[in-house]
């Protein structure tokens, strides 16, 4: 029996979260108000690896965002004092992504374009000696399709993502949207969970 090769899945994933105020007020109305320009720096480096093959004025309605909700969350490591943090995940696909094979030097562009809202939104990233310290606007690029790269300034996949619920359970979420939700077998006599 033979299958039909499926086309790799290229999906991007972008996980957000602040835990103090930054100049744009607290943690969830700063991502709020980041939103539109999170996906509007997306909209941007996609047309600039798409171009010219692709129409500009219909590109983002070729793209599809799907937000998970927000979550509070726990700080992972870190001073012990801090505040919690608010989560949430990006999931970006679409037909926009169908014409670009994922590569370094792309994603080193977008990550670029994050850590400039990150800025935009108060961030400082001057202090190195406190490691996951409180920040006013978190932007990590978890994921893009397959995409492995590991040098000093990205690593891709995120290399901890797997041992992070605020990746992981708001990921989820937006995936039960778009794949169906799954359901729970009641417990059996030859699976006790």
């Amino acid at each position: 029996m033979t299958y039909a090769k499926q086309k790799p899945e290229l999906k991007l994933v972008i996980s957000i979260g602040a835990n103090i105020p930054g100049i744009l007020g607290d943690p969830i109305r700063t991502i709020a108000a980041m939103r539109p320009h999170i996906e509007k720096s997306i909209i941007e480096w996609n047309i600039a690896l798409n171009h010219p093959k692709i129409d500009s004025q219909n590109f983002d309605k070729s793209l599809s965002f799907q937000w998970a909700p927000l979550f509070e969350t726990d700080p992972l490591g870190g001073p012990i004092d801090q505040p919690k943090f608010i989560n949430t995940v990006l999931v970006v696909e679409g037909e926009g992504f169908a014409s670009v094979t994922p590569n370094e030097k792309a994603a080193k562009c977008l990550m670029k374009k994050f850590l400039e809202l990150e800025k935009i939104a108060g961030r400082e990233r001057e202090n190195i000696e406190i490691i996951w310290g409180p920040r006013s606007l978190d932007i990590d690029f978890i994921s893009w399709g397959g995409l492995q790269i590991n040098t000093d300034t990205l690593i891709l996949p995120h290399p901890r993502f797997s041992e992070r619920n605020f990746v992981l359970i708001p990921l989820a979420e937006v995936l039960s949207k778009t794949q169906g939700k799954t359901k729970r077998i009641s417990s059996q006599n030859i699976w006790p969970e």
